[in-house]
């Protein structure tokens, strides 16, 4: 098991802002942390800091938590975090902006070929078995084996405990967990410690997309910032909360934070 006790890996670059903590990497960067070879037993999380992620942690403990701890990456996910950065006087750009659909191929050609194998743990049995199939394809040497997001999450219920026996059973490298926001993030902060894995990342739709249930915005429009436009389109009924009520909701709440910290330094 690993060590949740050890030092945090030192991450390239660190911002705080805000009270929240980001890691900005271009995706060669951010590949290169997920595969670098680190001491026996560290565990380190990938966790994406998009504006609903943002939103989550004001109502989710789990997931506020979770981005709170020093072993969790917090890759920038979407240009209006760029934006605020770089408003707040901080050296980023698109580049740094490592959306999972953006990087999730590139991982499991990765893992191929470093012969490291991969677990996805989530979605429906349709979505998975289409994504293994294609996965498996595509890179023939890749060691991937998935199971369902479907299951009781209770604690010491037999199918919780029989998901993390069979993560541990296939021993990964990469565990990539995509059960939606704050599913996925309730589920790693109960389990982690049980979880014989180096890096787990909460990868949310990412794998619907890869295996082809999701249809994936054109790359030309998440550069811009306008990939929101794009999910609301395709799926109005269960993105219009995300996209039209959650940002007010965040800005507001993110300018009372910025005020309060310049009235502490006044």
């Amino acid at each position: 098991m690993p060590d949740l006790s050890l030092p945090a890996p030192l991450f390239p670059r660190e911002i705080v802002e805000l009270g929240l903590r980001f890691h900005p990497l271009t995706k060669a960067e951010l590949l290169d942390e997920i595969f670098r070879q680190r001491p026996a037993g560290t565990q380190i999380v990938v966790a994406g800091a998009n504006l609903h992620g943002l939103y989550v942690t004001h109502v989710d403990p789990a997931y506020d938590r979770l981005l709170a701890r020093p072993e969790t990456l917090v890759i920038v996910d979407g240009m209006p975090v760029v934006w605020m950065l770089k408003a707040r006087g901080h050296a980023v750009s698109r580049h740094h902006r490592t959306t999972w659909v953006d990087w999730l191929t590139d991982s499991f050609a990765r893992a191929a070929e470093e012969n490291k194998g991969v677990f996805v743990l989530g979605h429906s049995e349709a979505v998975l078995e289409a994504g293994l199939a294609r996965a498996r394809a595509r890179w023939p040497g890749l060691r991937i084996k998935g199971r369902s997001g479907y299951f009781d999450m209770r604690p010491g219920s037999a199918e919780l405990d029989a998901v993390v026996a069979s993560i541990n059973a296939a021993r990964p490298h990469f565990l990539v967990v995509g059960m939606g926001m704050p599913r996925q993030e309730r589920f790693v902060e109960a389990v982690r410690a049980r979880l014989d894995v180096p890096v787990i990342g909460l990868g949310g739709a990412a794998f619907a997309y890869f295996a082809g249930f999701e249809p994936t915005p054109p790359r030309w429009m998440g550069r811009w910032g306008l990939e929101w436009l794009h999910r609301l389109g395709a799926d109005p009924r269960r993105m219009a909360h995300r996209y039209l009520v959650e940002p007010p909701f965040l800005a507001g709440h993110l300018a009372r934070r910025a005020w309060r910290q310049r009235a502490r330094r006044a």
